[in-house]
């Protein structure tokens, strides 16, 4: 949709407003002309008729006047003159062109007669109205001109001010300087959009908190039964250090590291801090320990994975964060994706999961895509998700100064 600016559309309605209201000016007045025109012709008729004898026998006549007895007019005419009282008016144009105002007359012995004013030469009105057309279109053009001019002037202030308006509500830091705004604003509908908008900030501000303060519940609750967890795997791990790890064990160790990040991903989406600094994170030992870790659930669904990273590709980023946000992606190109072959390549600039999408009922890359986002905001990276052709494809994409390549393997 085509958006025009504030001055733009209310210039354009006040030029067609002047338009209208200069077009229905010209028409009243040209059709009062026409009535005044016809009531000086009718007057001066009526005037020429008072002057008639008494039996209307041969009456001297001024120029374009005719006295006509009714039987003599030709059968139209008396057609269109019809059963009508004396002292009727009727305007007609004659067979041989001319226009007249015709008056009915009536004799004291009963007899009718016309009495006819040729006025073809003196329709004025008509007859100046191709000269006036030039005049008149120099007019209308001068008062769209006029009316473009004041609609800028007066629109270009409402203008300024909205703008005005707008940049100070940009620049507001809280929603009680949009209140204290909707306050001293002097436009009624102004006020209001800056009290409706201090409103949806305000509740946005309260979601927030909300949504912060469950996740600092929820991280918090976390804690106990975590550290219950990895006291109780390594005391299991102390038991068994004579024996093989049992396939158990295994299954205990990914279940725990799987709780630890969710425990950390609640309270990294709880905070507002940017998650970088600290020791760097080698790419290829942290992808092959997460493909270690989550090749026997790709394995039950027909998939298997193939990582492909840039050699000495390190991240300035917490190993706990990658190792968060790599795990969520590589778990939902698992459970979302379908039997096949899983892609991970990494080089300097992206990270790229590609696999075969499932079936189109199956739902996914939803709530989880939106969470994986977030965490990638924490530390200034940037998700991507792309599905076509039956492929999905996630990208992870960072700035060059989180990333490198060198000796960080």
């Amino acid at each position: 949709m085509r958006r025009r600016s504030l001055r733009h559309a209310l210039v354009r309605r006040w030029m067609l407003f002047a338009a209208l209201l200069s077009l229905l000016f010209a028409g009243a007045t040209l059709l009062l002309l026409f009535v005044l025109e016809d009531s000086f012709i009718d007057r001066r008729l009526r005037t020429v008729a008072a002057t008639l004898p008494a039996d209307m026998r041969t009456p001297a006549l001024p120029e374009h006047f005719q006295w006509v007895a009714f039987d003599r007019l030709p059968a139209p005419e008396r057609q269109r003159l019809g059963d009508r009282g004396a002292g009727t008016i009727t305007e007609f144009r004659r067979d041989d062109g001319r226009y007249v105002h015709a008056l009915l007359l009536s004799a004291a012995d009963g007899t009718r007669a016309v009495l006819l004013y040729d006025v073809t030469g003196e329709l004025t009105v008509t007859a100046g109205l191709r000269a006036g057309m030039g005049p008149a279109a120099a007019v209308f053009g001068s008062t769209l001109l006029c009316a473009w001019l004041l609609a800028n002037a007066f629109v270009g202030r409402a203008q300024r001010h909205a703008r005005r308006l707008l940049s100070q509500v940009r620049s507001a830091p809280d929603p009680a300087s949009l209140d204290a705004l909707a306050g001293a604003e002097p436009v009624h509908e102004f006020a209001e959009i800056l009290r409706l908008h201090a409103d949806v900030w305000r509740g946005r501000h309260q979601a927030v908190e909300r949504e912060r303060q469950t996740l600092a519940f929820l991280a918090h609750e976390l804690r106990t039964p975590l550290q219950s967890a990895r006291t109780s795997l390594a005391l299991l791990e102390e038991a068994t250090a004579a024996t093989p790890s049992s396939p158990a064990l295994s299954r205990l160790r990914r279940a725990l590291s799987r709780l630890e990040r969710a425990g950390n991903a609640i309270l990294w989406l709880s905070a507002d801090t940017v998650l970088c600094g600290g020791q760097p994170t080698p790419a290829r030992p942290a992808l092959d320990e997460l493909v270690d870790e989550l090749q026997p659930l790709a394995g039950a669904r027909a998939q298997a994975f193939d990582v492909r990273v840039a050699p000495g590709l390190y991240w300035d980023v917490p190993r706990e964060v990658v190792e968060t946000l790599l795990a969520n992606l590589l778990l939902n190109a698992i459970q979302h994706g379908d039997a096949g072959v899983i892609g991970v390549e990494a080089d300097g600039g992206r990270l790229a999961i590609c696999n075969r999408q499932a079936a189109a009922d199956v739902p996914g890359f939803g709530l989880g895509l939106e969470i994986a986002r977030r965490l990638a905001a924490r530390v200034g990276w940037r998700l991507e998700m792309q599905v076509a052709a039956g492929m999905a494809r996630c990208e992870l994409r960072w700035p060059a100064a989180t990333s490198g390549t060198g000796t960080g393997q």
